[in-house]
């Protein structure tokens, strides 16, 4: 219970800058590692449930998550909110904390669909690019010739901010905020747990 108000807590905070700014600060996971590692000194005191158990599940699942980061699939920051929801102890963890999460997913990017925001890839101008956090480039278009950027979404809007093009046109499509979508599912999770289910939730770390 403790460890998971801890965790909710960073997803709060997470959440909030994920939608504001499409960026995390590390800093905002400081509570979660306090989480893990009461959940961890709990499960190494108790053995019930095993700690191994425990570590498997953040290894295995926190490994692919911080793979596709690597690789520029995800951002750096969902693949440790991935992590985090993997390490909540509850036993469906992290299956049913991802369902809430994919529920908040489907809602908000049917909305952005249904705006015209989410369909595919469209050109901006470089102002309104700079100027809004949740695009992911694709191309920079200038002077009639256009030039691609990385694919790796970690360094992508970082590759456009340098080109030093302020009249120049962007390739973008939406970037949904992932963290958010991770962080609202599992604040609804731990709601729900401690509704439906508050003799379990109480007995958690």
């Amino acid at each position: 219970m403790y460890a998971q108000i801890l965790i909710a807590a960073s997803f709060c905070v997470a959440a909030y800058q994920d939608v504001k700014d499409r960026a995390v600060s590390d800093l905002v996971w400081i509570p979660a590692l306090g989480g893990v590692a009461y959940i961890l000194y709990s499960m190494v005191t108790s053995s019930n449930p095993p700690v191994e158990y425990e570590l498997v599940k953040v290894v295995l699942i926190g490994g692919v998550a911080l793979a596709a980061a690597y690789f520029g699939f995800v951002g750096e920051a969902d693949a440790i909110a991935l992590a985090f929801v993997a390490a909540d102890p509850y036993r469906l963890s992290p299956i049913v904390p991802l369902v809430f999460g994919s529920a908040v997913a489907l809602v908000h990017i049917g909305y952005e669909f249904a705006n015209g925001n989410a369909r595919g890839t469209r050109t901006i101008p470089m102002e309104k690019f700079l100027r809004e956090q949740r695009w992911i480039p694709k191309a920079v278009l200038h002077d009639g010739s256009r030039t691609e950027v990385s694919g790796d979404v970690n360094v992508a809007r970082d590759e456009v901010e340098a080109s030093q093009t302020p009249d120049a046109m962007v390739e973008v499509s939406y970037g949904v905020p992932t963290v958010a979508y991770l962080g609202v599912g599992y604040v609804a999770f731990i709601i729900f747990l401690a509704f439906f289910s508050p003799s379990v939730f109480a007995s958690l770390p």
